[in-house]
C-alpha cells in the first residue's frame, strides 16, 4: 500500500473515530429533550450541504416552498455560512446558522425536516420529526447503502460489523420517512436498495421546476431563485444567443483523483479555434476542484460558470449538453434537446469511482466520445442539424422511464401530497 493510500485511511479513520464521538455526545445530550419537546407540525426545515451551497433540490424546495405553503406554515432554511445566510434573510425568506443554539432548538421543535444530503451526526435532535429525503440526482452511479455495501463486501465479519455499528450512531443511513425520486422505475432499479425508507415518492425534482420557468417577479421565490446564480454569465449566454450563437454546456463529473479532462484530453486553444468555427459557445461547469487550473478567460469562445453556482437556470439556454457521468443529463432530457456524451476513461472511472445501476451504452441516449476529435465530429452533426433520429428516439424512451412527470409541478406535487397531508 503506498504512502499516500495509508495517509488517505489514516485521515478517514480519524475523521471517523471524530464523527462517532460527537453522535454519542448528541445522543446523550438531545435524545432525552426529544423526549420532551413538542414538534411543531406546521414547521418544516431544509438543509444541505455545509458551506455556501444554495443549489440542487434543496435550494428549490425552499423557493417553491414559499409559493405553495399556506400562511399558518413556516419554513426555515439551515445554513453553516453567514454571507447565504444574510442573503436569504435580504430575499425575504427565514434562515438559521447550523449548528448553533438556535438550529438545535429548531431541530427539536420541527414537525418535518428535508434535506437532500446525508444528514447525520445530529439525529437525536430529529426523533419523532418527519424526515424526507428529496436526494441530489437520479443516480446512474451506485449511491448510499449499495456503494457502502459494495465497499465493505470484502472486509472481514468483524470489520463490517464496527463499520455497520459506527453508521448507525452517527445516523448515516437512517429510515426515512419518504425518499424522493422522479420515476417509479428508477425506485424499482436503484432507490430501493439504496436508502431505507417506509415510503417512496416519484413526484419529481424540484430543481427540475426552474427548467420551465423563473417564479413570478418580484415575489420571495423569484428572489430566492436568483441567489448563487451566475447572472453575469447568464447574461453573456443570453447576448450570444441573441447573436445566433448555438450554446453548448460541458460538465463533466468529478473524479477522486481530481483529474480534468483539460490536464489531458482536451486542447482548450484547439477546442476554442473549433467552437468560433462553427459559431459555438461552449459553456463550461466544472467542479470546484478544477477550476482555476486554466486561464479559460484566454479562449474567446469557452465561458467558464462559476463552480459554486446553480447552474439549473443556464441550462433551458443551452442548445446542447456534453457530459459523462453525470445525472445532470437525466434532467437535461426534460428539454429534449441534443445530448452527446465523453466518457473518455469510462474504464477506469468504473474502476476507482463507482458501479453503476444500469449499463452504460443502453442508458446514455447521444454520441458516445472518446476523443477530442470524436467530440468535435458529433458537435459538427448536431450544429449541422445532423441531430440522428434514433437519438432522438432513444432521449424520448429514457426521459419516459426517468419522469413519471414532464412539468413545473414537482414541488407542489411532493408540498401538496406529503407536507400538507401530515
Amino acid at each position: 500500500m503506498t504512502n499516500r493510500k495509508l495517509a488517505i485511511l489514516f485521515r478517514e479513520a480519524v475523521a471517523a473515530i471524530t464523527e462517532t464521538i460527537i453522535s454519542v455526545i448528541c445522543w446523550i445530550l438531545f435524545f432525552p429533550l426529544s423526549l420532551l419537546v413538542k414538534r411543531d407540525s406546521k414547521l418544516t426545515l431544509v438543509i444541505s450541504r455545509k458551506g455556501f451551497f444554495f443549489a440542487d433540490n434543496s435550494k428549490y424546495f425552499f423557493v417553491y416552498a414559499h409559493e405553495e405553503l399556506k400562511p399558518d406554515e413556516k419554513i426555515i432554511f439551515l445554513t453553516s455560512d453567514r454571507l447565504l445566510r444574510d442573503m436569504i434573510q435580504k430575499a425575504g425568506a427565514e434562515a438559521v446558522l447550523h449548528p448553533s443554539a438556535g438550529s438545535l432548538l429548531l431541530l427539536l421543535k420541527c414537525g418535518t425536516l428535508v434535506t437532500d444530503v446525508v444528514f447525520s451526526n445530529f439525529a437525536p435532535l430529529i426523533r419523532g420529526a418527519k424526515f424526507i429525503q428529496i436526494w441530489h440526482g437520479a443516480p446512474l452511479k451506485h449511491i448510499e447503502l449499495d456503494l457502502h455495501n459494495r465497499r465493505i463486501s470484502n472486509s472481514p465479519l468483524p470489520v463490517k460489523t464496527a463499520l455497520n455499528m459506527q453508521k448507525h450512531i452517527i445516523g448515516r443511513y437512517p429510515v426515512y420517512d419518504i425518499v424522493v425520486s422522479t420515476s417509479h422505475k428508477f425506485v424499482e432499479h436503484a432507490f430501493q436498495s439504496a436508502f431505507r425508507t417506509g415510503r417512496f415518492a416519484s413526484t419529481g425534482y424540484p430543481r427540475n421546476d426552474i427548467l420551465f420557468g423563473w417564479p413570478e417577479k418580484n415575489t420571495t421565490a423569484y428572489r430566492l431563485s436568483r441567489l448563487n446564480v451566475d447572472i453575469g454569465a447568464i447574461q453573456q449566454v443570453q447576448n450570444a444567443k441573441s447573436g445566433g450563437k448555438i450554446i453548448c454546456l460541458y460538465a463533466p463529473t468529478y473524479r477522486k483523483n481530481m483529474t480534468s479532462p483539460f490536464d489531458s484530453v482536451i486542447d482548450l486553444n484547439n477546442l476554442s479555434d473549433f467552437a468560433g468555427r462553427h459559431n459555438i459557445l461552449i459553456v463550461l461547469k466544472l467542479h470546484p476542484v478544477v477550476q482555476g487550473r486554466r486561464a479559460f478567460h484566454e479562449c474567446p469562445n469557452i465561458l467558464a460558470y462559476d463552480s459554486l453556482g446553480d447552474v439549473y437556470p443556464l441550462m433551458p439556454l443551452c442548445d446542447i449538453l456534453i457530459t459523462d457521468y453525470s445525472s445532470i443529463y437525466f434532467d437535461y432530457l426534460l428539454l429534449g434537446k441534443p445530448i452527446v456524451f465523453f466518457p473518455y476513461d469510462l474504464e477506469s472511472y468504473l474502476e476507482e469511482d463507482s458501479n453503476m445501476y444500469f449499463n452504460y451504452g443502453e442508458m446514455t441516449p447521444g454520441p458516445k466520445c472518446r476523443t477530442q476529435k470524436e467530440l468535435e465530429k458529433e458537435l459538427k452533426k448536431i450544429v449541422s442539424e445532423e441531430d440522428a433520429a434514433d437519438y432522438a428516439a432513444m432521449r424520448g424512451r429514457i426521459s419516459t422511464f426517468t419522469h413519471d412527470y414532464q412539468d413545473n409541478l414537482s414541488c407542489r406535487r411532493l408540498i401538496e401530497g406529503f407536507l400538507h397531508n401530515r
